[in-house]
């Protein structure tokens, strides 16, 4: 993907998977009430722009490091695009999870109420959940989007 793809990309990425896990885990926490609709819009577009900014400054770069360190002795080109691919996705999903649930424990009090066993068990249960959303709904509506807008050149397929 070219840069403009990726930006796209990512805003799309952040926009379903905040929107998603957002209403989501308000809703487990407080049920389908007028609260959690009133919650849901206030929190929605920041917590968007949070999770723009911290993918475009902080976890793209942290997944172009790993990437470059992972694949530098590599020499074939479709081997490192998957690789690189793979890489990107679980630092991505990583980073973001496990970010973007802290700062959700932190803004609703919970965090420091918490043992460290609660806190795991709840990233890996906020985890699990985040990668099935991605790959079953998020992912695809996002890529389809994203290659509709703006589709690939034909001499950038191989």
């Amino acid at each position: 993907m070219n840069l403009k793809q990726r930006l796209l990309f990512s805003l799309l990425m952040c926009t379903g998977m905040a929107t998603s896990m957002s209403w989501l885990g308000m809703a487990k926490n407080l049920g389908l009430t007028s609260t959690m609709w009133r919650l849901f819009l206030v929190s929605v577009l920041p917590t968007i722009a949070f999770a723009f900014v911290l993918n475009f400054v902080v976890v793209g770069n942290l997944a172009n490091l790993l990437i470059k360190l992972r694949t530098r002795r590599m020499a074939d080109e479709a081997a490192i695009r998957l690789k690189a691919n793979a890489i990107r996705g679980w630092t991505m999903l990583l980073t973001m999870c496990f970010t973007m649930s802290t700062r959700a424990l932190l803004m609703n009090g919970t965090l420091f109420h918490m043992t460290v066993s609660q806190f795991v068990l709840s990233f890996f249960g906020t985890l699990t959940m985040a990668y099935f959303i991605r790959e079953i709904f998020v992912m695809p509506v996002v890529r389809n989007l994203v290659f509709r807008i703006m589709p690939l050149k034909r001499s950038a397929v191989k």
